[in-house]
């Protein structure tokens, strides 16, 4: 993952934290499928060392609708989807703005399918497929969305 990212975009300390981090993340998700709440710490240290070119506006209205479709669904299916599940679907969403956080939300979802017919278990480490979305979000996302965009239209 981190060779990958560094013959796409150039070597940076905030590439580097920001692959350690989706990394870790992932890992931490896919083994026991529970985030501790000190996850808030190097969330906040993405925020501020891994600078995003999104607008403020963008980035607040991105978090908030993600933050009341899925704290809507935590409501009123509980099982659906973990409060980590939401927690970090409104970091993301703030992070990455609406068009890159859609295409990290086409890929999460698309892996979550393949896992779960891979699978044949209905029980889904989402996270891990969100982390692996945000990083091929990071990566070529505004040319993802356009293309999908195109695709759809």
């Amino acid at each position: 993952m981190l060779i990958i990212t560094f013959l796409i975009k150039p070597f940076q300390l905030s590439t580097v934290y920001l692959v350690l981090f989706l990394y870790f993340l992932a890992k931490k998700d896919y083994e026991t499928m529970y985030i501790e709440k000190h996850w808030i710490i190097p969330s906040f240290c993405l925020l501020y060392f891994c600078s995003s070119y999104v607008p403020l506006p963008n980035r607040v209205c991105t978090s908030l609708v993600f933050l009341l479709v899925s704290g809507g669904i935590k409501l009123i299916k509980s099982e659906w989807i973990g409060s980590a599940d939401v927690c970090f679907l409104t970091f993301f969403g703030f992070y990455l703005g609406i068009e890159r956080m859609l295409v990290a939300l086409y890929v999460s979802v698309l892996l979550g399918f393949l896992w779960i017919l891979y699978k044949k278990k209905h029980i889904l480490p989402y996270l891990s497929c969100l982390a692996i979305g945000v990083w091929i979000a990071t990566l070529k996302g505004y040319t993802l969305f356009y293309f999908l965009i195109n695709l759809f239209s």
